[in-house]
């Protein structure tokens, strides 16, 4: 009889805590709470480790509780997925989670009048600057540079004279700096460059860090790109923007059905993140 009433008694007393929320019943290692899921410290050590790639204990706090935070995220996401109604298709977590995105998301959904109006609604997006491929000599001394200009003045090739003489850490390849728009250009090199036709070569031009010889490999002049060249990249554009609202959605929803609360006490490192803390007595 006394033990029964004993029990009764532990019982209560266990009943009186978690109603009146104190952390401590949730045990020193339960570092947040989601819903009725508790989180662990070694689960969030184990998920920033790989996160980080090192041991959390050499990782700030402000890096910590970004981690914390984003941990807590991903696990909305899954009780968000697994609550789903129609249940979300997939054998495997990770594709359940992206069928209920893409559902949600309405990826399935999206129409070439949808990428028409994404597209006539950014005509600065779909237009090409003009540009020139480009390919440079450097030189530590302006006698070198005026040696190796002559040598391309009398015939030389430039991959030879490139390989022979040039300091650019691509000297083996031509030196090539790709295609540039002329914001891309140093401005104390733009003027110069930017009026040489495809083939030429301009002169000698100094800069702090050497001499420069350049050459222009091409011209392209800029254009609109059309609805059909940019159609696949609008349908990836637009698929993203509409699974990250997706994300976000899910997210604040899933905060209301699961209430998210950080047991700060029980963190080795001060909690500066965005999560609502639990309230203790």
């Amino acid at each position: 009889m006394r033990r029964a009433a004993t029990v009764a008694f532990v019982l209560l007393a266990a009943a009186g805590c978690a109603r009146n929320g104190r952390s401590g019943a949730a045990g020193p290692s339960v570092v947040a709470t989601v819903g009725d899921r508790r989180v662990t410290l070694e689960e969030f050590f184990a998920s920033a480790r790989n996160a980080a790639g090192e041991d959390p204990k050499n990782v700030s706090p402000r890096v910590l509780s970004s981690l914390l935070d984003q941990y807590l995220e991903e696990i909305l996401l899954d009780r968000a997925v697994a609550a789903a109604r129609p249940p979300a298709q997939g054998a495997l977590p990770a594709e359940r989670r992206r069928a209920y995105l893409a559902r949600r998301a309405g990826l399935e959904a999206i129409t070439d009048a949808d990428l028409r109006k994404e597209f006539d609604a950014h005509p600065d997006r779909y237009r090409r600057p003009a540009l020139v491929r480009l390919s440079q000599l450097l030189f530590p001394t302006r006698e070198a540079a005026d040696a190796a200009l002559k040598k391309l003045k009398d015939g030389a090739a430039w991959i030879d004279v490139s390989r022979a003489s040039s300091a650019a850490p691509n000297a083996a390849s031509g030196g090539s700096l790709g295609l540039l728009g002329r914001s891309d250009l140093p401005r104390e090199f733009e003027k110069a460059i930017w009026g040489l036709p495809a083939g030429g070569t301009s002169g000698v031009l100094p800069a702090p860090h050497g001499f420069h010889v350049f050459r222009v490999e091409e011209r392209l002049d800029g254009r609109d790109i059309t609805f059909e060249e940019a159609r696949a990249g609008l349908r990836i554009s637009l698929a993203e923007e509409l699974s990250a609202k997706a994300v976000e959605d899910t997210i604040a929803e899933a905060r209301a059905s699961f209430p998210v609360a950080i047991l700060e006490d029980h963190l080795p490192f001060p909690y500066v993140g965005t999560n609502p803390r639990a309230a203790t007595r």
